[in-house]
């Protein structure tokens, strides 16, 4: 193998790993909380839940899960029991309304790469970079 085509390969898998150690700060309900990426694996299963989900009930589980997922704050044990929940992954929609936790989900799945990114099409309606990319194609 080419010496360049080995540096370049092996500084990208130096770049993947510090990309999966990013932490990022989002707010949920107007309190900025830590978010950490998930496993790839486990990206995987939320790309898999995501390409099958058919509307908003399938949807709003999915950014819950992936939120409570994402965010060590929320598993603590002493919010849970703060809030009244017994089952930890209540305690997003306990927290967030339904637009809430689809907006904040929406966030996290553009930041892991699990969708684009939206952007603004010349007849004024909104899809993601891959959808403009395709239909320019």
């Amino acid at each position: 193998m080419d010496q360049k085509l080995l540096d370049q390969l092996a500084a990208r898998a130096e770049q993947k790993a510090k990309d999966r150690l990013e932490i990022k700060v989002f707010s949920v309900g107007g309190v900025d909380m830590k978010f950490h990426k998930p496993k790839q694996a486990e990206q995987l299963e939320y790309y898999g839940t995501l390409a099958e989900a058919d509307g908003a009930e399938a949807l709003i589980p999915l950014c819950a899960q992936l939120i409570y997922d994402c965010c060590d704050d929320l598993h603590d044990p002493e919010l849970h029991k703060a809030i009244g929940v017994t089952d930890p992954y209540d305690t997003v929609p306990k927290l967030l309304d339904v637009r809430e936790i689809d907006q904040l989900g929406g966030e996290l799945m553009q930041w892991l790469g699990l969708i684009g990114t939206p952007v603004k099409a010349a007849d004024g309606t909104q899809s993601t970079q891959a959808e403009e990319t395709a239909k320019n194609s």
